[in-house]
C-alpha cells in the first residue's frame, strides 16, 4: 500500500508538480535514513533512531530555511536586476542625449550665425553712430562756446546797464520832454558855470528857478540815455544771438540723443542674440556632460554589466534550484548527525538519486558547508579551538543550524573546548 505524506502548506518557488515531488520525497528521505539506521548499527554498533518527531522537524526545517535562502537570493537578485535597469536606463539616456545634443548644436549654429550677423550689424550702425556723435559734438562743442561767450557779453551788458538803471530812472522822473544832442551843446557854456544852479537861481530869481533846474535835469538825462541805449542795443542783439546758438545747441542734442538710441537699440539686440547663443551653449554643454558622464559610468561598468547579467541569471538558476538544494540541506541538519563521514556522503548520495527520479532540480555542484555556513564564521570557529576538517565543520554547522539540540560523543574534548570558547559571553553554564 502507498504511504500518504501530509502535504507542504508553505510557497515554494516551483511548480505544483515538483512541490508535490518534495512532499513525496520528505517521506523517502525519512524511510531511507529508517534503513541507514539499522546498517549503521549492524556494522558500528552505533543505535540511532527515526521517529515522526524526526519528520516533523524535517518539514518546519525545511520551511525556515527555505525562506532564509529565498530572501537572500532573491535580494540579491534584485539588486543585479537594479543595476542592470540603471545601466540600460543609462544607455536608453546616452542615445536620447545624443539625439538632443545633435539638435542643439544645430540651434547652436544658427544661434552663432545670427549673433554674428548681428555683431556685423551693431558694428556697422555704431561706427555710423559714432561718426554722427563726433560731429554732432563738434557743433554742440561750438555752440556750446558760442553761448557760453556771448552769455558773458550779456552779464556785462546788463551789469552795466543795472549799474545806470537808477540815474536813467532818476532822470526819466525828472522830464516832461524830450533833448537833442544840439540843444545840449548849446547849454553846455551855461552848465559850466560855477552860479548855473538851483540856489543861485532861487536867489536872483524865483520864477525862473525851476527852468534853470529842468535844463540841469534835460542835460543829465541826455548824457545818461547816450550811455544806455547802446548797452540795450548790445543786450538785444546778445539776446537774439544767445536764442539762435541755444536752438542750434538743443537740435545738436536732439541729433545725439537719436543716435544713442539707435546705438542702445542695436546693442539690445546684439546683448539678446548673445544671451540666446550664451544660453543654447550651456545647454549643449550641461547635455554633453550629462552624455559624458554617463557613458563614462557605461564604460567603466562594461565588464560588471557582464557579470551582472551572469549573476543575475545564476540567481534565477539559484532560485529553481533553491527547492531541491534546500531539501538536501535539511535533510543533512536533521538526520546526518549520528553518522560519520561514509555515511553521510551514502544519504546524500541516495538522496540525490531519489530527487533526479522524482525530477527535483538542485545544483550539481553544491557544497553544503558553503551554503550553510561562511567562510568567516568557520574561521571564528576554528578561533574558537574547532578543528578545520570537514568533519569537525559539518558538526559545528549541526550543532549551531539543526532545530533540535544535538547530543555530542566527544572523547578528545575539542567539540566542549569550541562551545565554552564560543558561548562564553552568552551566560554558558558548565556542571562538571
Amino acid at each position: 500500500m502507498k504511504k500518504e505524506y501530509p502535504r507542504l502548506s508553505y510557497h515554494i518557488e516551483c511548480t505544483d508538480e515538483v512541490k508535490q515531488s518534495v512532499v513525496n520525497t520528505m517521506g523517502t528521505f525519512q524511510d531511507i535514513v529508517a534503513e541507514k539506521c539499522v546498517e549503521y548499527f549492524e556494522r558500528y554498533r552505533r543505535r540511532t533512531f527515526v521517529t515522526p518527531k524526526s519528520y516533523l522537524s524535517f518539514i518546519g526545517g525545511y520551511k525556515a530555511i527555505y525562506k532564509e535562502k529565498f530572501a537572500n537570493v532573491g535580494s540579491l537578485s534584485e539588486r543585479m536586476r537594479t543595476g542592470l535597469a540603471k545601466l540600460m536606463e543609462a544607455e536608453v539616456s546616452v542615445n536620447q542625449l545624443s539625439k538632443e545634443l545633435v539638435v542643439k548644436e544645430e540651434d547652436l549654429v544658427v544661434a552663432s550665425k545670427k549673433a554674428d550677423e548681428v555683431l556685423v550689424e551693431v558694428t556697422m550702425k555704431a561706427q555710423a553712430a559714432e561718426k554722427v556723435k563726433m560731429q554732432v559734438q563738434k557743433v554742440k562743442d561750438k555752440a556750446q562756446a558760442i553761448v557760453d561767450d556771448i552769455a558773458i557779453d550779456k552779464a556785462a551788458a546788463e551789469e552795466k546797464l543795472e549799474a545806470a538803471r537808477p540815474a536813467l530812472e532818476e532822470a526819466e522822473a525828472a522830464l516832461q520832454d524830450s533833448i537833442t544832442g544840439e540843444t545840449v551843446e548849446l547849454l553846455e557854456p551855461y552848465l559850466d558855470m560855477e552860479d548855473y544852479n538851483l540856489e543861485t537861481a532861487k536867489k536872483v530869481c524865483g520864477n525862473v528857478a525851476g527852468l534853470c533846474s529842468w535844463t540841469q535835469a534835460m542835460a543829465y538825462f541826455y548824457g545818461i540815455n547816450k550811455e544806455v541805449l547802446p548797452l540795450k542795443a548790445n543786450l538785444a542783439l546778445q539776446e537774439g544771438r544767445l536764442a539762435a546758438a541755444q536752438t542750434e545747441l538743443n537740435n545738436a542734442q536732439i541729433q545725439l540723443d537719436e543716435k544713442q538710441m539707435e546705438l542702445d537699440r542695436v546693442q539690445a539686440m546684439y546683448d539678446s542674440a548673445m544671451k540666446e547663443k550664451q544660453a543654447l551653449l550651456d545647454d549643449a554643454e550641461a547635455c554633453k556632460r550629462k552624455m559624458n558622464n554617463a557613458t563614462a559610468l557605461i564604460e567603466g561598468l562594461g565588464g560588471e554589466k557582464l557579470r551582472w547579467t551572469a549573476s543575475s541569471k545564476n540567481f534565477q538558476n539559484q532560485i529553481i534550484n533553491l527547492v531541491g538544494n534546500v531539501l538536501l540541506a535539511t535533510g543533512f541538519l536533521s538526520y546526518s548527525g549520528p553518522f560519520n563521514q561514509e555515511y553521510r556522503n551514502l544519504l546524500l548520495q541516495l538522496w540525490k538519486k531519489e530527487m533526479d527520479n522524482s525530477k527535483i532540480p538542485y545544483s550539481n555542484d553544491l557544497n553544503l558547508t558553503g551554503m550553510l555556513v561562511d567562510n568567516a564564521t568557520v574561521g571564528e570557529w576554528n578561533l574558537q579551538g574547532l578543528p578545520n576538517d570537514d568533519l569537525s565543520i559539518q558538526n559545528g554547522i549541526i550543532v549551531t543550524k539543526a532545530s533540535r539540540y544535538p547530543l555530542l560523543i566527544d572523547p578528545q574534548g575539542q567539540g566542549k573546548i569550541w562551545i565554552k570558547n564560543k558561548e562564553k559571553n552568552n551566560g554558558l553554564q558548565v556542571n562538571s
